[in-house]
């Protein structure tokens, strides 16, 4: 008889630690959730006023220039404005899947980096860098375009970031 009053106290301890994980668990995704609605409404927001930012720029420095030309210097940190605006946009995306799938595209995370080192590489002024500083560059250039080819040739589309350990599916695995 104390043998199963025994075995039912720890049943019920193992029951109850049970649903404490479970209730610890739930109370960690409404937080998650509610972290990434505010990164959706911070980062749109950013968007919104570097696209304004953008657009002045473009008319301020088509009005104040002579013949309605931008000088090339204007030029190139609006490309560097304009390529920021698409990173923060791809970013989003990223975000938005997230909050929806709970999977983080793996191909879209290369993307948004191979974006970023472009944006770098055009605004760069590269008379003003030393030779090491621009092979790194190039280096980071190729190991995100071999990383991109690797990962369209694998077919590694997705990262489950569910419950357990973060899973890499291909394309037919994140379809379900």
């Amino acid at each position: 008889m104390i043998q199963k009053l025994t075995n039912l106290k720890i049943f019920q301890t193992g029951k109850q630690i049970f649903n404490r994980q479970l209730q610890m668990r739930k109370l960690a995704k409404r937080i998650e959730k509610i972290i990434v609605y505010a990164l959706i409404v911070m980062m749109a927001i950013i968007l919104i006023l570097a696209t304004i930012e953008l657009g002045y720029y473009i008319i301020t420095s088509i009005l104040g220039s002579k013949y309605l030309l931008i000088n090339l210097d204007n030029l190139m940190d609006m490309f560097g404005v304009f390529l920021l605006v698409l990173i923060g946009i791809e970013l989003l995306d990223t975000i938005k899947v997230y909050l929806r799938e709970n999977v983080v595209h793996v191909e879209v995370v290369v993307l948004v980096a191979i974006i970023a080192l472009a944006r770098k590489v055009v605004v760069l002024k590269v008379e003003e860098l030393d030779g090491m500083a621009i092979i790194g560059i190039a280096l980071l250039v190729v190991a995100l375009a071999v990383t991109y080819y690797l990962i369209k040739k694998a077919g590694l589309m997705v990262c489950d970031m569910g419950d357990d350990e973060p899973e890499m599916k291909g394309p037919e695995e994140a379809k379900k």
